[in-house]
């Protein structure tokens, strides 16, 4: 079992894909695969958001996920 922390990829239907992000961050550490055990998200917004009087638009903040800790081979 190893901690750090890697991307998770958006799939083509839009939801996070951690089995890329746990391999990397296996193979970070001398591993060759993993699974995912633990992840992270959060919300990355455009500096527009913080604006006063700004209405937030759906396109102004997008969720970023993250592989944390991951189960290697």
């Amino acid at each position: 079992m190893v901690s750090g922390r890697a991307a998770c990829v958006v799939a083509s239907n839009g939801a996070p894909d951690c089995k890329l992000g746990a391999d990397l961050l296996c193979q970070s550490k001398g591993f060759k695969e993993g699974h995912s055990l633990d992840t992270d998200a959060f919300e990355k917004c455009s500096p527009l958001v913080y604006l006063p009087g700004h209405k937030r638009r759906p396109n102004d903040c997008k969720t970023e996920n993250f592989v944390t800790r991951a189960l290697c081979q």
